[in-house]
């Protein structure tokens, strides 16, 4: 029974020490860290967060209603010169019709765009049923309009492109792809999809759908926001810190508490810190770039709560965005840096006056 005892004691406590090793290689531990350095040195406590991640309003602020324009009245108009459009619409209305998802319903919508305008085109170059081809063009022209919306809502109502900004559980790793080239494809095929009507590979369905699961295998684009947040607020702790130190080196002289607070610098920001945030702006750029072209393609947001939140993730230019907070923070924590070696005279360049 001891035997057993100790064996299952050891076990645990290897797991744990894996665990802790583990937990050691995250950027959430070196951010950690590197605060909890500076507090230790300086004696300051630890500021509060200055900036929150921006969360994703509720599906009923981030969602166009469309008009429920089924031409369930067509299926007992005769439409014997138009199969394709009767097919089309028998589809529509039948059990598994009416439960499409926001991807599946764009490409009905634009299918049927198309075999409407065909269908209206073939019946006024023959002559016939000026009354059935004046009922289609009604439609196609409510159909046209409420396009737009049908692609704001495949977009952003549905689950995929939401899943992969809902990864702010945990930041983006310290190194690897992490989902980043997959996510970049499927951004770059949606914002091409979005722009056109073809049907033929690779704008079919079933692209569609492999790109959409491309963004529901990973949190990239959440990772990397959270990421950038999460610097945001370490940098602006440490500052804080350093700006309120106001005895690091009395007299402009060396001491203990700055060359401590250097070795801080060196072996947490300079080593860990800051390599991690160069990838985080690097990326968080590249993703940017990626974005946007696909956002322009869409009709603006249909409640102003998902047009903030639109602005604080993806414009730098934007005051309150992820991306502008971080470009703040990161000159800040560079001048905090910067007045408190040049007063210890410890900048490249200075002669100590020990």
């Amino acid at each position: 029974m001891t035997l057993k005892v100790t064996v299952r004691s050891l076990a645990l406590l290897l797991l744990i020490t894996l665990a802790g090793c583990g937990y050691r290689s995250t950027a959430e531990y070196q951010l950690e860290e590197y605060e909890e350095r500076i507090s230790h040195v300086t004696g300051q406590p630890m500021p509060s967060a200055t900036v929150s991640f921006p969360e994703m309003p509720p599906l009923r602020k981030r969602q166009y209603p469309l008009p429920d324009i089924r031409l369930k009245a067509l299926e007992a108009l005769n439409l014997l010169e138009c199969p394709r459009l009767t097919q089309l619409i028998a589809h529509r209305n039948n059990s598994l019709g009416k439960q499409m998802q926001p991807s599946q319903l764009l490409h009905y919508e634009k299918k049927l765009i198309v075999e409407l305008e065909d269908c209206t085109n073939y019946l006024q170059q023959r002559d016939k049923k000026a009354e059935l081809r004046a009922r289609l063009e009604a439609i196609l022209q409510q159909k046209e309009a409420a396009l737009p919306a049908a692609k704001w809502n495949m977009l952003l109502s549905g689950t995929e492109l939401p899943s992969q900004l809902s990864g702010f559980q945990t930041l983006l790793p310290l190194h690897g792809d992490n989902g980043r080239q997959g996510t970049l494809e499927a951004l770059n095929y949606l914002r091409f999809y979005l722009k056109d009507d073809r049907f033929s590979p690779p704008y079919d369905q079933q692209s569609l759908e492999m790109q959409l699961q491309q963004l529901t295998a990973s949190h990239y684009s959440g990772q990397l926001l959270a990421a950038a947040s999460a610097i945001t607020n370490t940098l602006n702790r440490v500052s804080v810190m350093l700006e309120k130190s106001n005895n690091i080196c009395p007299q402009g002289r060396r001491s203990v508490k700055i060359e401590r607070l250097n070795n801080v610098f060196r072996l947490f920001y300079v080593d860990s810190i800051q390599p991690y945030m160069a990838k985080v702006v690097t990326e968080g750029k590249e993703w940017q770039s990626v974005i946007l072209p696909l956002l322009i393609e869409l009709p603006p947001a249909p409640d102003k709560a998902m047009k903030d939140y639109l602005l604080a993730i993806t414009h730098s230019d934007y005051a309150f965005s992820v991306w502008h907070q971080l470009d703040k923070a990161i000159l800040r924590h560079t001048r905090s840096w910067q007045k408190v070696l040049t007063e210890c005279q410890m900048q490249p360049g200075q002669n100590p006056s020990n």
